[in-house]
């Protein structure tokens, strides 16, 4: 029997928006599959389940609206990338969004090609896609009342 992991244990979400602004956030986790048309042709699909197994490629999105009656400004969102996946590199642009990343539990943020760790000799090197923890997007607004947008990256299943 071949392991899974449940994706409740995979989704984690933290924001940390403008405080006098009201946000609402949602996390979906999905995961993509290949299917063959009726035309043959190959499509890529998301579809959202309870379990999934090594090697899986998943989506985490987070949508988010600004729920307050006045546009929101510098908004901040924060996804954690589970340790049970490994983020894959390229995927979480976003339109008119900053996005940074960390490979501290989320102490520091940094552009993608900026994240270092220290090796245990002591030498500073570039982190690995593997060592990522967080990912941040700032949305520097205005986000106009009623609106929102999507954020996402995509993992791999360890």
């Amino acid at each position: 029997m071949r392991n899974f992991i449940s994706l409740f244990t995979l989704a984690a979400l933290s924001t940390a928006a403008v405080s006098a602004q009201a946000l609402t956030a949602k996390q979906t986790v999905e995961k993509e599959t290949s299917v063959i048309g009726a035309d043959g042709a190959v499509q890529t699909v998301r579809e959202t389940v309870d379990t999934i197994v090594p090697g899986e490629r998943v989506i985490y999105s987070l949508n988010f609206e600004n729920d307050k009656a006045d546009p929101a400004n510098d908004i901040v969102l924060t996804m954690p990338i589970p340790a049970e996946v490994q983020y894959i590199e390229g995927t979480a642009a976003a339109p008119q969004t900053n996005v940074t990343f960390s490979a501290d539990g989320g102490e520091s943020f940094s552009s993608r090609q900026s994240v270092m760790l220290m090796d245990s000799a002591g030498n500073i090197r570039a982190a690995g896609a593997d060592e990522l923890t967080h990912i941040r997007w700032s949305v520097p607004g205005p986000v106009e009342a009623g609106e929102g947008g999507v954020l996402s990256f995509a993992a791999s299943v360890k």
